[in-house]
């Protein structure tokens, strides 16, 4: 999938493929948090743009996963064996001698109540199944604070997807996000360009190195089309991760924001559950 994946062709067959062997379930959305949201309007949306903003998480879910990014510890660039509590990090820094650009959440979906039924929305789910024209898998969700690099990490933010980039993940997906503090050109927004699902140079399609300048990405789709997306705690979007996009480094205060990833398969590397990691106070803090 990862070398055939890229072009449309093999994306249009495999598509075609899977819609024969299994049929797209429609839910009832008369439950689902997202009361304002249109489906028809965020999949045309989508299908034009490969993007999709305004998608308002409630408050009252907001608070319930950022009490949870709380009492849990997080982990140094998703590093195992630097485990911190988020309001520990500064001293967690200093005990471990490095700096973090991140701290990722483990097993979020499965302890968080919050996150795991946003995974289960029916009209996330509708939204899923509509774009990629068949029954959609869940194929992982992740929860990570963006802290402002130091000058000694500031060049290797390649690493966590500071650098335009596209994911090729699956011959489709969609990935829903949610800021989870505020988020302004100082707190590290995600920047996609519009519309770059559905268009790539030859030589992006024939590399199987992912990432782009900043430059080639301005040089070829030119600076209207991107799109640099800023807003309040509980601001979401969503994004078909085709597209070209990065997040920006925060400048002074942290980023947390969740993804909800889902694609046609699950291959079993997108999730946020690790088994090695023991569910007990080695990971969590006070409950």
């Amino acid at each position: 999938m990862y070398v055939f994946g890229r072009f449309s062709s093999i994306q249009i067959m495999m598509l075609n493929y899977y819609q024969r062997q299994r049929t797209a379930k429609v839910y009832e959305e008369k439950d689902s948090v997202f009361s304002h949201l249109n489906t028809d309007e965020v999949v045309k949306s989508l299908i034009a743009d490969g993007l999709y903003l305004g998608i308002h998480l409630p408050d009252s879910w907001v608070r319930e996963i950022c009490e949870f990014a709380e009492r849990n510890n997080c982990y140094g660039d998703g590093n195992l064996r630097l485990s911190f509590a988020y309001q520990e990090r500064l001293a967690a820094q200093s005990s471990y001698g490095q700096s973090f650009r991140l701290g990722k959440y483990y097993n979020a979906s499965l302890l968080c109540p919050a996150i795991e039924k946003l995974a289960r929305d029916p009209k996330l789910l509708n939204i899923a199944a509509k774009y990629l024209k068949v029954e959609s898998v869940h194929a992982g969700s992740w929860l990570w604070w963006s802290f402002p690099p130091t000058a000694a990490i500031y060049e290797s933010t390649a690493a966590i997807g500071q650098v335009f980039h596209h994911d090729l993940e699956d011959y489709r997906c969609l990935r829903f996000y949610f800021y989870l503090s505020d988020t302004t050109l100082a707190n590290g927004p995600h920047v996609c360009i519009r519309g770059s699902h559905r268009q790539k140079k030859l030589a992006y399609l024939l590399s199987l190195w992912r990432l782009r300048s900043e430059q080639d990405v301005i040089d070829y789709y030119g600076t209207s089309r991107i799109v640099t997306i800023c807003g309040p705690a509980g601001f979401g979007f969503v994004e078909d991760p085709f597209c070209v996009h990065k997040g920006l480094p925060p400048t002074k205060g942290d980023r947390l924001i969740l993804a909800i990833h889902f694609s046609i398969n699950d291959y079993g590397v997108l999730g946020d559950r690790d088994d090695s990691l023991l569910l007990n106070s080695s990971q969590l803090t006070s409950k």
